[in-house]
C-alpha cells in the first residue's frame, strides 16, 4: 500500500492543524520531547512529519498544487473532482430568472455585509438550512450568486450556480485567487483588501440589469465544469498508471 494525501482543502488543513497543535502544545515538556524524538512525540500531520513518513501527495486544485510545491512535498499528480450525476437532474433551464442575489452566510463575513448595506433594496437570499433540492430551486430562479468566502479548494456552490445559469461574483482568497481554479470573466472577481464594496455593489446592479448579456460571459467556465468528469477519469488513469 502507498499512503497518499489528496489535498481537497489547503485552508481547512491549516486551520484544523493549528487548532490541534494548540491543544497538545501546552503538555508538559512537549516541545522538548518532540524535538528530541520527533517520530514518537510529533503525532500531528505537520509538513515535516509528512516528509519523514514519505507520504505521497495529490493536488486537487492549482491552489493546492502551489502549496505542495512551496512546501517541497512529493507530488504524484493533480486530480480534481466533478459534480454528482444526480445534480444534473436538478437543472431547470426553463425557469424564469428573477433579481435574487444568493449567498452562503457560512462562507461570507464582514465584507459582504458592507456590500449588502449598500444594496438594501435588492432581494438577498441566504442559502442556509436548505436541502439540495431547495438550493437548486433558488439557483435555477436567481440571476446571481456571490461568494466572498476563503475558498479552501475548488468550491462546489459556485460551480453549481454556473451550471444553473447564475452569474457568479467571488473574492480572491484561497483557490479563488487562481484563475485556473475559478475562471470568472473580467470584472466578477474582487480583492477584498483593495477593491471597495461600492465597486462590488455596482457590478451586482449591472449584472442584474444586463443579465442576458452577462450570463454569456460564463459559457467557457460552464463548458469546463461540464467536462470535469471526463477530465477526472483521464487524470486518475494518468496518475495511477504512471505510478
Amino acid at each position: 500500500m502507498k499512503k497518499i494525501v489528496w489535498w481537497l482543502s489547503v485552508t481547512n488543513y491549516q486551520i484544523i492543524f493549528n487548532e490541534a497543535k494548540e491543544n497538545v502544545g501546552h503538555k508538559k515538556f512537549y516541545n522538548i520531547k518532540s524535538y528530541l524524538n520527533p517520530k514518537k512525540y510529533s503525532p500531528l500531520p505537520s509538513i515535516p512529519a509528512l516528509k519523514r513518513k514519505k507520504v505521497l501527495n495529490l493536488a486537487h486544485s492549482h491552489f493546492s498544487m502551489d502549496f505542495l510545491k512551496t512546501n517541497k512535498l512529493e507530488i504524484i499528480g493533480k486530480i480534481s473532482d466533478y459534480m454528482s450525476d444526480s445534480f444534473y437532474d436538478k437543472i431547470a433551464n426553463h425557469v424564469k430568472k428573477e433579481d435574487f442575489v444568493l449567498y452562503n452566510p457560512k462562507k461570507n463575513g464582514e465584507y459582504l455585509e458592507r456590500v449588502k448595506a449598500l444594496c438594501p433594496n435588492l432581494s438577498w437570499k441566504a442559502l442556509i438550512n436548505m436541502s439540495p433540492d431547495e438550493v437548486a430551486h433558488w439557483m435555477n430562479k436567481s440571476k446571481l450568486y456571490v461568494d466572498f468566502g476563503y475558498h479552501p479548494g475548488q468550491e462546489r456552490m459556485p460551480r453549481e450556480a454556473i451550471l444553473m445559469s447564475c452569474c457568479v461574483i467571488t473574492g480572491s482568497q484561497g483557490s479563488a485567487a487562481y484563475q485556473d481554479d475559478v475562471p470568472l470573466p473580467k470584472g466578477f472577481k474582487f480583492n477584498e483588501a483593495v477593491d471597495s464594496p461600492e465597486a462590488v455593489a455596482n457590478q451586482i446592479a449591472l449584472t442584474l440589469n444586463k443579465f442576458e448579456d452577462k450570463i454569456h460571459l460564463f459559457s467557457d467556465y460552464k463548458q469546463k465544469i461540464l467536462a470535469e468528469k471526463e477530465n477526472f477519469n483521464q487524470a486518475v488513469n494518468h496518475v495511477f498508471n504512471k505510478n
